[in-house]
């Protein structure tokens, strides 16, 4: 694959459990461009709020670091930053998890039509295949 967001979007559908044949994307745009877009939409907004968790982690840990290092006069200032770090990492995982249940229904639902853009495969054995996945029977 020489497209990044393809790459991005081959990468979250294995990690779900799920492969992609990018030679059928054309022919799946044209007969179910709802339900394409739909996975397209879905893998980016996964793909967007892991990004989100992993800076927002990153700051939580930064600043319990500072915290576990600071006086008494920045301790207070340093746990509401936390608290709004933990807030938006909330949301952020709930995001997530909202995309994950969406896109897992619309590979389904992809799966179910005659065109074969995305089968199942087995994320077991998918870490240690040269592509990252074994196709399954839907």
């Amino acid at each position: 694959m020489s497209e990044p967001h393809l790459d991005v979007l081959h990468r979250l559908l294995q990690h779900q459990g799920y492969t992609l044949a990018l030679d059928e994307l054309a022919q799946a745009c044209a007969q179910q461009p709802d339900e394409v877009c739909a996975l397209l939409s879905q893998a980016g907004s996964i793909a967007a709020t892991q990004a989100q968790i992993t800076a927002l982690t990153d700051a939580a840990n930064l600043l319990c670091d500072v915290h576990a290092r600071a006086g008494a006069d920045t301790v207070l200032s340093l746990r509401e930053r936390l608290d709004r770090v933990a807030g938006a990492l909330t949301t952020a995982l709930a995001q997530r998890d909202r995309a994950t249940a969406a896109l897992r229904r619309t590979c389904q639902a992809l799966i179910s039509t005659d065109i074969a853009l995305v089968t199942t495969c087995d994320v077991t054995s998918a870490a240690g295949q040269p592509d990252g996945a074994t196709t399954t029977t839907p």
